[in-house]
């Protein structure tokens, strides 16, 4: 397996498990990217159900509050990236662990968004 593809699976086991930091909401980890010389990790996550919320029954939020949910997610994962790493250290095979760097990936997002829009010209005549 890839260090790529075996980051991502292991953050997705204990991150729901082990990270009780309340500013993390269900999250999904959508992609990881290592640079070549494995020093750093970029591991992109989106929201479960959007930023802005409201697809699982939770209020909808507004935009700012939604980027401010994003916003303190990246915080709390960056927070427990030093445990993270520790996991990381005792499942992989490699000499020196990458540091974790967070990113919100807005594909997921967009995705939503479009498929919104065309639901709403599609209703209308």
């Amino acid at each position: 397996m890839r260090l790529q593809a075996v980051i991502q699976e292991e953050l997705a086991q204990v991150v729901p498990k082990e990270v009780k930091d309340p500013r993390i909401p269900p999250i999904t980890f959508t992609a990881v990217e290592v640079t070549h010389d494995g020093s750093q990790a970029t591991i992109f996550v989106a929201i479960l159900g959007g930023t802005q919320g409201g697809h699982d029954g939770t209020p909808i939020l507004s935009e700012n509050e939604g980027k401010l949910r994003m916003k303190g997610c990246i915080e709390g994962l960056t927070s427990a990236s030093g445990f993270l790493r520790r996991h990381l250290g005792r499942i992989l095979t490699v000499r020196h662990i990458p540091s974790l760097v967070f990113r919100e990936d807005r594909g997921f997002e967009n995705a939503i968004r479009v498929q919104e829009l065309l639901k709403k010209i599609s209703d209308h005549p």
